[in-house]
């Protein structure tokens, strides 16, 4: 016999069995003196903790829950709310972040928390945080940031390199010389010139006597050079007197001394010699003036000098006035006596004479006035 089953009351189902029937309660009754009762689940403990994050509410033959904020219920159980599937739940700028039960909108990257709006965070502001290398500015954006390089450098893999505007040769004027800097360039008149009428012109380097005040300055196209004179040593710049007494081995005449002066040198011939071109001759004293000698004196010229010779019946002193010898009267009668005995010896400047005594037999009378010796 095959068993029928039959609902008779709530709660109540009949099974027929072979010669009978069985009446069970339905899930969520319990059978009290042949009759079905509700369970009350949420209190019975065997069944655990029903409802987390809601509250068990029971109901006949079975319970719901009632979930709190956050969650939605799918009659036995409390199941967390995506919140985030609802794209208008955050603010602008920001990320829903579903959480258990609740959400969180942290703003995205770039952006910050300013009461309750996310607003764009200046990083070009925060110069420790700044990931800009070197040789470049930043760049500020909506949310983010960007690196360029400063003017004069280009963007490579590493960052910033100096663009050498040199290599262009229309950076310079034709006749400028270019010259790369960090970032930049600048044009300038090649050493030696300068600017004058957008033109490069030579600089006269000589108006400033660079040399050495001896030296001689020669400018040249871009430059200059200096030229020591003759009988200066030295490269222009700084020049030595050439001692040529002591350089050339014979600069003078033998009768001449070497005298060095700057730039040259000048041979003096010694005393009693003049100079005639390269040669020292004697000079002849006598010629001027009798050499200065005593009236009663002959001058004799030697090599180099003369001497002053007091002339018959006179005798050389020691001073006449000029370093040389003098001449006095020798006194022919004082010294030598040359008269005889009946003549009288006459004293004359350099010379003397006898004078005959009267009525001597070796005496004449030539005049009225006077006698001649005759011996």
């Amino acid at each position: 016999m095959v068993m029928k089953e039959q609902e008779l009351t709530a709660g109540i189902r009949c099974i027929n069995t072979n010669g009978s029937y069985l009446c069970p309660c339905d899930r969520g009754f319990s059978s009290v003196d042949n009759l079905c009762v509700d369970i009350d689940e949420c209190s019975n403990k065997e069944l655990g903790e029903l409802c987390t994050n809601g509250t068990c509410v029971n109901a006949i033959g079975s319970y719901f829950c009632e979930c709190v904020e956050g969650f939605w219920s799918n009659n036995t159980g409390c199941v967390d709310v995506d919140e985030c599937s609802n794209s208008s739940v955050c603010q602008p700028h920001s990320t829903c972040v579903n959480i258990h039960g609740s959400y969180d909108c942290p703003c995205n990257e770039g952006f910050k928390l300013n009461g309750t709006e996310c607003q764009d965070l200046d990083e070009c502001q925060e110069p420790e945080n700044s990931q800009c290398p070197e040789h470049s500015f930043c760049n500020n954006t909506i949310g983010s940031f960007v690196c360029r390089c400063s003017p004069g450098y280009k963007t490579i893999s590493s960052g910033c390199e100096d663009i050498n505007e040199c290599k262009d040769t229309n950076a310079c004027r034709f006749d400028q010389v270019c010259k790369n800097l960090p970032g930049s360039y600048s044009c300038s008149c090649p050493l030696g010139y300068h600017e004058e009428k957008l033109a490069c012109v030579d600089t006269d380097e000589c108006k400033d006597s660079p040399c050495h005040p001896v030296a001689r300055c020669l400018n040249t196209p871009g430059s200059f050079s200096c030229h020591c004179p003759t009988g200066f040593n030295g490269n222009g710049s700084w020049c030595r007197d050439v001692d040529e007494c002591a350089a050339l081995s014979k600069p003078c005449h033998p009768l001449a001394h070497c005298h060095n002066t700057p730039g040259s040198f000048v041979c003096i011939c010694m005393p009693g010699f003049m100079s005639l071109g390269p040669l020292c001759v004697d000079i002849n004293e006598c010629n001027a003036m009798n050499g200065n000698c005593h009236s009663a004196a002959t001058c004799i010229n030697n090599v180099g000098g003369f001497k002053c010779s007091c002339n018959q019946g006179w005798k050389p002193t020691n001073d006449n006035g000029h370093g040389k010898e003098g001449c006095a009267d020798l006194n022919e009668c004082a010294s030598l006596h040359p008269c005889r005995g009946e003549s009288s010896c006459i004293n004359l400047p350099g010379s003397h004479t006898c004078s005959c005594l009267r009525n001597s037999t070796l005496c004449r009378r030539i005049t009225m006035t006077g006698w001649l010796c005759l011996s």
